[in-house]
């Protein structure tokens, strides 16, 4: 599978003209701070194995549940009709998303209760420990500019991971490509930036949502590098905090 230009994200900001300058102030913080993908360094010089692909599995497992609890606890305290709407398509597509990552287990024989806590690196669950934390402290825009950024960084570097694998010869199950290809959706990424419009509008705060998005990122950054079976040395919260 061909990996997807950033280019295509959705980023028709003029209905949502806060919701895109906090987009920006992203974009520049990446530009001045990127957060590497150790998984595709991996894929690309690092000796990748089956055990990897098994490591993603796992990493992505124990994302789901965060994931679920966030979205339905940012519906029940705050059940505005546009994130109302956005949260629960999302709760849809992670429902829907948890029987195709279990026929991916079984592809690689893995059973569910040997990943409850493995890998056993605390890279492996900070995606899910961001998204407690949103739930429990964060406004509508945190966890929408939080997802936007989500999408738009993971599903590329996802896509990137596939259009990589065939030139490491591994073995590589269809379930594994099926799950993992194809997630982008204008369709999302525009109600994601809609709730954040919504939720600026009523004066929340622009920093906190910028800063939510950008741990979000660094998350993802730990998520793939707990998969690589690297460690992620650079930490750039701080760069978040001094650039607002």
């Amino acid at each position: 599978m061909p990996g997807r230009s950033e280019a295509t994200m959705y980023t028709n900001f003029e209905s949502t003209p806060l919701a895109g300058e906090a987009v920006a102030r992203l974009e520049r913080l990446r530009r001045d701070a990127p957060v590497p993908n150790r998984f595709l360094d991996r894929l690309s010089g690092g000796e990748p194995t089956t055990d990897h692909l098994r490591r993603l599995v796992g990493v992505t497992h124990k994302c789901h549940p965060a994931e679920l609890a966030a979205f339905a606890a940012m519906i029940t305290r705050d059940p505005h009709p546009p994130a109302v709407r956005f949260f629960g398509d999302m709760l849809g597509l992670i429902h829907r998303a948890r029987p195709k990552l279990r026929r991916v287990m079984s592809a690689l024989g893995l059973a569910e209760e040997e990943l409850r806590h493995w890998p056993p690196e605390p890279a492996a669950h900070q995606v899910a420990c961001v998204w407690g934390r949103i739930a429990l402290l964060g406004t509508q825009s945190d966890a929408a500019l939080a997802l936007y950024w989500d999408m738009v960084r993971y599903f590329p570097e996802s896509d990137e991971m596939l259009a990589r694998l065939p030139g490491t010869g591994l073995d590589v199950p269809e379930e594994f490509t099926v799950y993992y290809g194809g997630g982008q959706s204008d369709d999302l990424e525009r109600q994601a930036l809609q709730v954040v419009e919504h939720g600026l509008t009523r004066g929340e705060s622009m920093d906190d949502a910028v800063f939510a998005a950008r741990l979000m990122e660094e998350a993802i950054g730990q998520y793939w590098a707990a998969a690589a079976g690297l460690p992620l040395t650079a930490t750039v919260a701080s760069a978040a905090g001094r650039t607002l």
